[in-house]
């Protein structure tokens, strides 16, 4: 997998926190080693090409590699994607833009995870481009975007940036996606907006971070105050583990590019921050894709029963960029989905 993508010049800047010896008892965490060397027990004996059961996506006998994609795609970033700044709430944002809408279908807005950007999207703006508008932005103190001017990291602070792109761009409806913390800021997202959302998809998203206990979270948070970028690299190297090892090393460059100040506040926001609820609220299409790891007592679907669930399986956390021909099947059925829930519901394509 070779992602081609431009480096901030704040990257040289960046100076290299210590990782200490701590193990995070946040999100998937706690379940990743345990999946990672069953993922790698598998790739040994040859046993990832199992059978997918119900409700799984397996991209095996299809001519694809072990990470589901075709050896001969490309791995690049949208050719014709424009990348530019906008204002945003609190400063600016860096969005990448594929194009104009096609024959009226849906466009796609893609929100990134913690320490994340608009690239780890880059496979599906590819995908997507030449049949549909598919805009992915950096949210506030991520990738290219400015920090926060007012400090302010919590998910509606970072559901505002996704108005101001959908504003910016005068998407009156579309799909929107969301990673992991980017899955949070997408549900509150669309519980306040729900006229505008025509699908939610959920990416190996959080679950509910209010369940674990404070005598776990508070540790970690305590040593993410004092060594943002070097306790998240150890967390970020065990979901990172049974995926694929480029996509790691773009997921760990990625985390460097992230301003400090964004890193322990929004990992207290989301550890603050109750999706049920705003999930409840948002009666459209929603579908949540997860990985092995996730499943954990606080998972949305074991604490959500109704929210529809597919399993990939051989990724680690970042599942979009580990399996891209395989997410992106599942995202075309999903936008096929969402196209036909709007056509019913008067607003939409």
């Amino acid at each position: 997998m070779s992602f081609r993508r431009r480096r901030s010049r704040r990257l040289a800047s960046r100076r290299r926190s210590v990782v200490r010896p701590i193990w995070p008892l946040i999100g998937l965490a706690l379940a990743a080693a345990a999946a990672a060397a069953l993922l790698a027990s598998r790739r040994r004996t040859g046993d990832d090409r199992h059978r997918a059961p119900a409700g799984s996506a397996d991209g095996a006998g299809d001519g694809r590699d072990a990470h589901g994609a075709d050896p001969a795609a490309p791995r690049a970033e949208p050719a014709s994607s424009e990348q530019l700044w906008i204002a945003g709430p609190s400063g600016n944002l860096f969005v990448r833009d594929c194009g104009e809408a096609a024959g009226g279908r849906l466009p796609v807005l893609f929100v990134h995870s913690l320490a994340g950007n608009g690239g780890q999207w880059a496979l599906q703006l590819d995908h997507l481009r030449r049949r549909r508008h598919a805009v992915a932005l950096d949210l506030r103190g991520h990738g290219d975007s400015d920090p926060a001017e007012d400090g302010a990291y919590d998910v509606p602070s970072l559901a505002a940036d996704v108005g101001a792109v959908a504003n910016h761009f005068a998407l009156r409806r579309f799909v929107l996606v969301g990673h992991s913390l980017g899955a949070a800021v997408a549900i509150h997202y669309a519980a306040e907006h729900p006229e505008r959302v025509a699908g939610l998809l959920l990416v190996d998203p959080n679950g509910d971070q209010t369940r674990i206990p404070r005598g776990q979270l508070d540790p970690f948070l305590e040593a993410l105050r004092a060594e943002p970028l070097g306790e998240l690299e150890a967390y970020f190297r065990q979901l990172t583990a049974g995926g694929d090892r480029d996509a790691a090393r773009w997921v760990i460059e990625d985390l460097r590019l992230t301003h400090e100040d964004a890193i322990a506040a929004a990992v207290e926001a989301a550890a603050d921050f109750a999706p049920l609820p705003p999930l409840a609220r948002y009666g459209g299409p929603r579908l949540s894709v997860i990985s092995d790891a996730n499943s954990l007592p606080y998972s949305l679907h074991h604490l959500l029963p109704e929210l529809p669930v597919q399993l990939v399986r051989g990724t680690g956390h970042w599942l979009m960029m580990d399996r891209p021909e395989v997410f992106n099947r599942i995202l075309d059925d999903f936008l096929e989905l969402a196209s036909g829930e709007s056509l019913r519901s008067g607003p939409g394509e």
